[in-house]
């Protein structure tokens, strides 16, 4: 039945090659084709949730479809100019809404994003965790629609495309050496324009850890051998963990000890290192817990990510 199914179907395309007439079927082929390559082309899948405990009544009524709002545009945009061919990045997003008058709003942000590892499994990993305090403010109504524009500035989309550029790069980076270059391009120009609005949030220099740390540590060539460590942990250690666990490990314990090296020869501190661990730290602890083959290990990672060193020591011990 397939095979006459396809021969229909070739039949009917070689038709319309001939006399430029549209069937039916050729009109279905070419739906079924552009919205694949529209589904292929877009890169997230976001959900968001929103925290608005603490608001006032009235507001809570015009703010409801604020979330449905921010997912159609999520996940109806193409944030980059990569052809993209592989699965959707899953991006998980919670905000936390506080009133600040009539249609006005601040929100921290919590952003948390996937790098697919077996799509057949669905199986991932935790690729990075972004948290913006206290620095977004906007104003929002019923009825505001949002479109995509990295040359100008909006309260709301900006920083919306910021974070998926950046979400988007990282993926990019963890497939190829330094693939994600073009979209971290792409958000320091969304930043760029930001700063030259004078727009709230995007003005803290003087921060350890924000929007402006964060991307430049991205364009920093200085960084590159770090973001090169990163597609290493993923293509030479997550990616072979199915097909060879224990050299899968080797290679993680090595990437880790190499990242030591380079953050003992060239880094005091860097914000994408921090963001890196502060994703993988439970990745790692469940990698290698008890593991007595590679010793040095639990070492490399509390140099490198002294937040966590007690959760690291009670992980080379096998504890919980």
């Amino acid at each position: 039945m397939l095979l006459n199914i396809n021969y229909k179907i070739i039949m009917e395309i070689k038709s319309f090659a001939k006399t430029k007439i549209i069937t039916p079927t050729v009109m279905i082929i070419i739906c079924l084709l552009f919205s694949k390559s529209v589904l292929v082309s877009q890169e997230i899948e976001a959900t968001v949730t929103l925290n608005t405990e603490g608001m006032p009544t009235e507001q809570l009524q015009s703010i409801e479809f604020f979330k449905i709002t921010l997912e159609r545009y999520l996940n109806s945009q193409k944030f980059s100019n990569v052809d993209w061919e592989g699965p959707k990045i899953s991006v998980s997003i919670s905000i936390q809404l506080t009133s600040m008058g009539r249609n006005n709003y601040a929100a921290n942000l919590f952003i948390a994003a996937k790098r697919t590892i077996d799509e057949k499994d669905e199986r991932s990993s935790t690729s990075m965790m972004f948290e913006d305090k206290g620095k977004w403010a906007f104003e929002y109504t019923d009825g505001l629609s949002l479109s995509y524009d990295f040359t100008r500035h909006d309260p709301i989309a900006s920083i919306l495309d910021f974070y998926m550029l950046i979400v988007i790069g990282l993926d990019l980076d963890s497939y190829g050496e330094l693939d994600g270059d073009q979209c971290f391009q792409r958000a320091k120009q969304i930043f760029d324009i930001a700063v030259t609005r004078m727009a709230g949030g995007w003005q803290s220099f003087s921060d350890e850890y924000g929007r402006h740390t964060l991307i430049a540590d991205l364009i920093n060539a200085r960084l590159d051998p770090f973001r090169k460590l990163i597609f290493e942990y993923y293509v030479d250690g997550l990616d072979l963990m199915d097909e060879d666990r224990q050299q899968a490990l080797k290679n993680i314990a090595g990437t880790i000890g190499r990242m030591a090296d380079f953050k003992e020869r060239y880094l005091n501190q860097s914000h994408l290192m921090d963001l890196f661990f502060y994703a993988k730290c439970n990745e790692l602890c469940e990698l290698f817990r008890g593991n007595k083959d590679h010793p040095k290990i639990f070492r490399d990672l509390m140099f490198l990510d002294t937040r966590n060193t007690v959760r690291y020591e009670a992980a080379r011990d096998g504890k919980r």
